[in-house]
């Protein structure tokens, strides 16, 4: 669901879109989730691909965290609501759990306060 969601609406947390017309060079940048503010300015091609990259690259750690989500919403479920159950050291694996999940939400907000840094310094130096 998530992910039909990230494709119908073209969804990234760092909240910006590009386009990019060469022939013009004018790049028109979209800011915010719900409430977008579009502007469009003319960039050199170099500034133009400082953008790109960080955008793109908020965009794919984006698409890996939806697998992880629901790769972490699986195994939570078979932990605690299925059969699959583990009989045996089950604190241990709900120990693991946890703390991969923690491990995971640490790197990922700080991975994303990063690129949010990056990129706000970027589109303000146009």
């Amino acid at each position: 669901m998530l992910l039909l969601f990230t494709k119908q609406t073209n969804f990234n947390l760092s909240g910006v879109q590009y386009q990019f017309n060469q022939e013009t060079m004018t790049m028109t940048i979209e800011k915010g989730v719900l409430d977008k503010q579009v502007v469009e300015k003319q960039v050199t091609s170099q500034d133009a691909l400082d953008v790109m990259l960080q955008i793109n690259e908020a965009d794919q750690l984006w698409k890996m965290n939806i697998y992880l989500i629901s790769l972490f919403a699986a195994v939570f479920i078979a932990l605690f609501f299925t059969p699959l159950r583990p009989k045996k050291y089950y604190k241990w694996y709900v120990f693991m759990y946890f703390i991969f999940l923690v491990t995971f939400v640490i790197w990922d907000v700080t991975v994303h306060k990063e690129l949010a840094g990056k990129l706000a310094v970027t589109l303000k130096g146009l």
